[in-house]
C-alpha cells in the first residue's frame, strides 16, 4: 500500500515540477515582452516609475518561482526540506512585496506587521546560520 502512496506523492511533485516550469517560462516571456513593449512604444526608450514597479514585482515572481522549483527538485531527489531555503524563498517573497509596496495607500499597521516579519524570517535564517547545524525534514 505505501508504495502506491509513493508512487502517487512522485507523480504529483512531478506535475508541479512541470506545472512550475509552465509559468515560470510563461512569466519569464511576460516580463520579456512588457519590457519590450514599454521601449518600442511613444516615448520611446522610457518606462515610467508604475511601469518599473510591475517590472521588479514580476522580476520578483519569477526568482520566487525558480527558489520554488529547486525546492521542489530538492525534495523529489533528496526526499529532504530544507528549513533554510524554505525561509530564504520566504524571505524573497516578503522582499518582492516591500519594493512594489505603495507606501501612500498602506496602512501604517501593515507595515509594522511586514516588518515584524522581515525581522522574525532574518532572525530565524540567523539563528540557523550561527548554528552549524542543518535543519532538514525528512520526508520519508
Amino acid at each position: 500500500m505505501m508504495k502506491y502512496v509513493d508512487a502517487f506523492q512522485t507523480l504529483v511533485i512531478k506535475t508541479i515540477i512541470l506545472m512550475m516550469v509552465v509559468v515560470i517560462l510563461s512569466s519569464t516571456l511576460e516580463v520579456g515582452w512588457i519590457i519590450l513593449h514599454s521601449l518600442i512604444t511613444p516615448p520611446f526608450f522610457f518606462l515610467n516609475v508604475e511601469k518599473l514597479l510591475d517590472i521588479f514585482g514580476l522580476f520578483f515572481l519569477v526568482i520566487i518561482g525558480i527558489e520554488l522549483l529547486e525546492t521542489i527538485k530538492m525534495i523529489i531527489t533528496e526526499s529532504i526540506m530544507n528549513v533554510g531555503v524554505i525561509i530564504l524563498v520566504g524571505i524573497t517573497a516578503i522582499v518582492r512585496k516591500v519594493i512594489i509596496i505603495d507606501l501612500k495607500t498602506t496602512p501604517p499597521l501593515f507595515l509594522m506587521g511586514l516588518g515584524v516579519l522581515v525581522l522574525s524570517l532574518a532572525g530565524a535564517y540567523y539563528l540557523i546560520n550561527i548554528s552549524g547545524k542543518e535543519f532538514k525534514c525528512e520526508l520519508k
